[in-house]
């Protein structure tokens, strides 16, 4: 998403209208935007993502014939290569049990599911990401909502009068990983889908995460797409160019190969870096993966000292567990970013705070990961945080400085801040009389 360079200079900043364009309903003309200085189009084939594409507007609109040439410029080839999937696919017979790539076995039961959404304190978010999930097609599903450290009754009040059909349940302790080990005690059936309160889920949503977990058991964790809600000020396009959630459209497995005589485990750092995997507004897990691997770490995530980081501690404790996580693209939710430049510096410090954070906590718990997690901290300080510092006095106009000192800042903050996090969390676990455990077992 980077690359496309959406936020321009804030003096002629203009906002992006972000939308779908399904092409087998064919590709429409672009009218009445007179607001927007461009479209970024989320380009799907029967639901499926392929690409975005970005087009211009003149006078608030781009003709069908232009946005057609667009699409066939950015996406011809990934388009080519799903249709073809989808021919090949219709001319097998009925009786053969074979399906496309990343198209869901139809005969196969979905797995039950509960949908955890945590909150504290964000009532409006909250009524548009219900909406959405009211919405979701899917057999079996249990809705759930985790009102955390709330400073009023609101939440519980929205719940009981707008959404009889939802769940709720108050967890008093601050923090995200409280409320989603709440959420897990709370939950009913085979798998949890966690989100935000700051999405708007796909109508599909469910369903592709229902039917990955299908195609295989041993898939424990499932992450999907999170593509920009509205792109309507100059910090929510920044934050798209500084990286966003996106993962990109290709579907990928992620395991570690098996430990042999001749090959060390210390030396697989697939998972070090587990921000390619995904993030926590639109991640799902087997229940049964943590009896395994154990709960969220209430130390880290937004409420805590870290800020975050819980997300990334997960699925790289389920990797490294030896277990399978599956990115689907297909799997969407809408994320609305924060629209004030403040709020913008302050989430990319916390991001650097939060990684950092995420690597001591892992190299506490797994000892032998310890030389690796250094060598890789130094490298990722040195691509993600120093290079962007020195190539912005270099081209000091592509991305506003005061945000990469920010993130780097944060970084820095996130080497010493774990401890005393972890220590607040066993405050708080004493308080509730439950025994302070710290490792790969995380109580809570």
């Amino acid at each position: 998403m980077s690359s496309l360079r959406l936020a321009n200079r804030q003096a002629t900043f203009k906002p992006l209208k972000v939308l779908d364009v399904e092409l087998s309903e064919g590709v429409p003309p672009l009218e009445g935007l007179g607001s927007y200085g461009a479209a970024l189009a989320l380009v799907r084939w029967n639901g499926t993502p392929l690409s975005y594409v970005t087009v211009p507007l003149v006078n608030g609109a781009c003709s069908r014939g232009r946005l057609h040439q667009s699409i066939v410029e950015t996406i011809g080839g990934p388009l080519t290569k799903h249709v073809l999937q989808e021919r090949l696919a219709a001319g097998v017979g009925r009786d053969d049990v074979w399906t496309a790539p990343g198209e869901p076995d139809q005969t196969s039961e979905m797995p039950s599911m509960t949908i955890a959404v945590c909150t504290r304190n964000r009532t409006d978010d909250l009524r548009r990401c219900l909406e959405a999930i009211g919405l979701l097609d899917y057999p079996d599903l249990h809705v759930l909502v985790v009102d955390n450290d709330p400073a009023t009754d609101t939440t519980r009040q929205l719940v009981e009068q707008q959404f009889p059909h939802v769940a709720y349940a108050r967890e008093p302790r601050r923090g995200i990983d409280w409320a989603r080990n709440r959420a897990i005690k709370d939950a009913r059936g085979d798998v949890i889908a966690f989100t935000d309160d700051d999405v708007v889920v796909d109508r599909g949503w469910a369903k592709s995460i229902g039917s990955t977990f299908v195609e295989d058991d041993k898939i424990m964790a499932v992450t999907g797409l999170v593509v920009p809600l509205e792109l309507e000020t100059w910090a929510q396009a920044l934050f798209e160019d500084a990286g966003g959630f996106g993962r990109g459209f290709l579907r990928r497995w992620f395991r570690l190969a098996p430990v042999t005589g001749t090959r060390n485990k210390t030396t697989q750092t697939l998972h070090l870096g587990p921000g390619r995997f995904g993030t926590g507004a639109n991640m799902a897990f087997r229940m049964r993966v943590f009896d395994i691997v154990g709960g969220f770490d209430p130390a880290m995530g937004a409420g805590t000292l870290t800020h975050g980081g819980d997300d990334l501690e997960m699925f790289f404790r389920v990797l490294e567990e030896g277990h399978t996580l599956v990115y689907n693209p297909g799997a969407i939710v809408r994320h609305r970013h924060r629209r004030d430049y403040e709020g913008l510096r302050a989430q990319l410090a916390s991001h650097g705070l939060a990684y950092y954070a995420f690597a001591i906590r892992s190299a506490l718990a797994y000892p032998h990961r310890r030389a690796a997690f250094i060598r890789f901290g130094v490298a990722w300080f040195w691509r993600r945080n120093v290079r962007r510092l020195l190539h912005s006095y270099i081209r000091p106009g592509q991305f506003p400085r005061d945000l990469v000192w920010a993130e780097l800042r944060g970084a820095l903050a996130g080497l010493v801040v774990y401890p005393r996090a972890r220590r607040e969390a066993c405050r708080l676990e004493r308080s509730e009389h439950v025994r302070c455990r710290f490792g790969r077992r995380v109580s809570g």
